[in-house]
């Protein structure tokens, strides 16, 4: 990757040559392969976090009661967790170039010396001007991730509210259980909101941060 990436960029090509692309081309089948096992992994926790919520909120002892709740309360990072890992696997699937730069050595090689040359003077050769284009596309794709995400909070705490509304008022657990989860799950908001607001920041001005990779990749 890293002999491919210094041949691309000191040739001006526009295209990376064949030892980048099947670099780039790989990475997008890992990523891609990892999206969809981490996906599974989100759909199942949420399943079974669900489940152990129902049977903390119906279990008959409060020793029963306790464990189930242990059990959800210890667990409940893990969606979390996983849903991180959609994400980045979505980010690095839709740009796998960008994503695939992560393994450029430390060193500051004469390609890294070009680019950020490139990126100061703002004058681009069409091997820099696809790196940057590539890397708004990245930022861009977990802008969309993030703004889905973010939706998907907002509507399922309307619907656990919704639902805690609809129980009976003598089933005090699961409505506690209920009122519960649409605490907590908005706490989540500002992270994710943040996120969002940063990348928003880069796909709008992606040169500096561009520039700021490249420092970070060289001594």
């Amino acid at each position: 990757m890293s002999a491919g990436f210094e041949l691309w960029i000191t040739s001006g090509a526009a295209g990376p040559g064949a030892a980048l692309s099947d670099a780039v081309s790989f990475w997008f089948v890992f990523h891609v392969v990892k999206a969809v096992l981490a996906l599974g992994l989100l759909a199942a926790l949420i399943v079974a976090g669900c489940h152990i919520w129902s049977r903390a909120a119906r279990a008959s002892s409060s020793v029963g009661r306790s464990l189930w709740a242990l059990a959800g309360v210890v667990g409940a990072w893990m969606p979390i967790l996983a849903l991180l890992v959609v994400i980045a696997n979505i980010q690095g699937a839709i740009a796998p170039l960008t994503s695939v730069l992560t393994f450029l050595p430390g060193d500051a090689t004469p390609a890294i010396e070009q680019v950020r040359a490139e990126l100061a003077s703002g004058t681009y050769s069409p091997a820099t001007a696809a790196l940057l284009e590539d890397f708004r596309v990245y930022h861009a794709a977990l802008v969309v991730s993030l703004l889905v995400v973010v939706a998907g909070l907002v509507a399922t705490t309307v619907m656990l509210w919704v639902q805690r509304a609809r129980q009976p008022h003598e089933n005090r657990r699961i409505r506690r259980i209920l009122a519960a989860a649409g605490i907590v799950l908005p706490l989540l908001l500002p992270v994710f909101g943040l996120l969002l607001l940063a990348n928003l920041d880069t796909v709008a001005d992606t040169a500096p941060a561009l520039a700021a990779f490249f420092d970070g990749s060289g001594t």
